[in-house]
């Protein structure tokens, strides 16, 4: 189930396939995202993205190879706190929920033994809220905010247990062009300082360059590498 050599590999694919009614969506893929690196998951829409990272994160399990993370079975990893996930904006059903951004926060906060020393879950949660630019907004329910604001507090809803690993899943889909920027330049910001390892699963190929991201490009069920911005400039 673990892979001692890959401890410090927060992701690893090997030779992962899965097919869906008889077609095949992921065709012996092999995939590897190093410590502190950043890699965009792209590819048209239903070309296989989400249910490659569907397998990534453990929750659908290949029809041959396997998923590590941390060096560990995807299916059998139970260290949650080493990764942090933010999905696509929720539909508007969901944002009439009268929570506020601190509540949200609060709630993805660990238990109150995991947190740093003498420091109380609202404590924390405004940290975070704080690092992501929105302590402003803490009281402010969640249907009041921008999309760009929502997708702030969702990130740092995702960063309260300190992750290694962040998995950021179609972040910027429903954004204007200047929230996404912002978000961008945000997560840039989050990974220095932070030596974060980001797996982003995107249709947008504007926001992995915004993101200085190493692009893979999945199509027909492959994985297929591209030339990096300096690459394409020599």
């Amino acid at each position: 189930m673990s892979d001692s050599r890959d401890e410090k590999t927060p992701i690893r694919l090997h030779a992962v396939s899965y097919a869906l009614g008889g077609q095949v969506i992921i065709d012996r893929v092999n995939f590897s995202l190093g410590q502190g690196n950043i890699i965009a998951l792209t590819g048209e829409n239903g070309s296989g993205k989400s249910t490659l990272c569907r397998i990534v994160m453990g929750s659908l399990v290949p029809d041959a190879g396997e998923a590590f993370l941390f060096g560990t079975n995807a299916r059998h990893f139970k260290d949650w706190k080493r990764i942090g996930y933010v999905q696509q904006l929720p539909p508007a059903a969901v944002l009439r929920h009268p929570a506020t951004a601190l509540e949200i926060v609060q709630a993805s906060c660990p238990r109150t033994t995991s947190l740093p020393s003498h420091t109380t879950a609202k404590e924390h949660a405004l940290y975070w809220l704080a690092e992501v630019g929105m302590q402003a907004q803490a009281h402010q329910v969640i249907g009041s905010l921008s999309g760009g604001q929502l997708q702030r507090v969702r990130l740092a809803a995702a960063l309260t247990c300190d992750p290694d690993l962040l998995v950021l899943d179609e972040p910027t889909t429903g954004l204007d062009a200047q929230s996404t920027e912002a978000f961008c330049t945000l997560i840039q910001t989050l990974r220095a300082s932070r030596q974060l390892s980001i797996l982003l699963v995107t249709h947008d190929r504007t926001t992995a360059q915004a993101l200085d991201a190493q692009i893979v490009r999945l199509e027909n069920g492959c994985l297929h590498a591209e030339a990096d911005a300096e690459d394409k400039k020599g």
